[in-house]
């Protein structure tokens, strides 16, 4: 049985709004957020027993994003799974496809198929006008569900490697850039919280001063992503020396970006599951149990008697 699974990294939620007309194309289950994985207890649960498995992600300082490196070298991965990759881009790509493919070579596998999408970019002095954006994403639609065709017959596809070299100083300065990366927050910030929302690293603390204004307090587990400068609705968040235009997808909102999956309930033992099925009265028993009279009787799951069962026993 085929089962295709699609992950996502996305900081202005230009990656999100494409894994979500992916997904609809393919008519598979909605995109999972790398960062929300991450915070569980099994992250790679939907990884599991995948036929088709897809990354999507914005290309940052030319590569993939670090948090999403890391999240695939922890990885199990299949030898026969048919691996996919969808970058996010406004200037231009680099050397993103071929760091996946070696993550995947080194455990066996291999990337397969791999395309760009180009959104609208975040770097600048003036935003994009509303049009331009609309633009945009009717034709990332168009680009999208020409992508899923090829998913859908997995095809493969050939990435170009842009260079070496590049490729190494580009892992270096990332480096640093995120180990010396300082941000300014004035006091146009009213607490809102947005930031704590969508910092994929959960980074970001909210703190009472003495004012009563909530400020945000970072640690040193910056991604570097910039997913605070684009979406604080005051404009409270800068760089000290680069600047950026604030732009976030209108497609998407911030509670979406990163939302965290619910842990998979634990099977029921397996003689409790045993018990039930060879004694019906047991089911019974455990459907009619604290019902209010005249109440209309409704079925339990497995899960739920082995869980009342359970209780019963202790």
């Amino acid at each position: 049985m085929s089962k295709t699974t699609i992950y996502y990294f996305s900081a202005t939620g230009n990656s999100l709004a494409v894994a979500r007309h992916l997904t609809e194309a393919l008519d598979v289950e909605e995109p999972i957020s790398v960062p929300g994985s991450l915070i569980n207890e099994d992250p790679y649960l939907e990884a599991r027993g995948a036929t088709s498995l897809g990354f999507v992600f914005p290309v940052q300082r030319a590569t993939i994003p670090e948090m999403l490196r890391g999240f695939i070298q922890s990885m199990p991965i299949d030898p026969h799974c048919y691996y996919f990759a969808i970058s996010t881009y406004s200037l231009f790509g680099s050397n993103e496809f071929w760091d996946i493919d070696e993550l995947l070579v080194s455990k066996g596998a291999a990337l397969n198929y791999a395309a760009s999408v180009k959104m609208m970019g975040n770097v600048g002095i003036v935003g994009p006008s509303t049009a331009t954006i609309n633009k945009r994403l009717e034709r990332m639609e168009h680009q999208v569900d020409g992508i899923a065709t090829a998913i859908a017959y997995h095809q493969q596809s050939f990435f170009p490697r842009a260079n070496k070299l590049l490729g190494w100083a580009v892992k270096n300065f990332t480096h640093l850039y995120r180990k010396y990366i300082v941000f300014r927050i004035d006091k146009r910030c009213k607490g809102c919280g947005i930031c704590v929302q969508v910092c994929p690293a959960q980074n970001i603390q909210l703190q009472k001063t003495d004012s009563e204004v909530s400020a945000p307090i970072r640690s040193d587990k910056c991604e570097a992503c910039l997913a605070c400068v684009h979406w604080c609705p005051a404009s409270a968040v800068r760089m000290s020396k680069r600047r950026h235009t604030s732009y976030h997808n209108p497609r998407v909102l911030p509670e979406e970006l990163n939302p965290k999956k619910p842990k998979a309930a634990s099977a029921p033992p397996a003689e409790v599951v045993q018990r039930i099925t060879e004694e019906p009265e047991i089911r019974v028993l455990l459907r009619d149990q604290e019902k209010p009279s005249g109440a209309q009787k409704q079925s339990m799951s497995d899960a739920e008697i082995a869980e009342a069962l359970s209780s019963l026993e202790s």
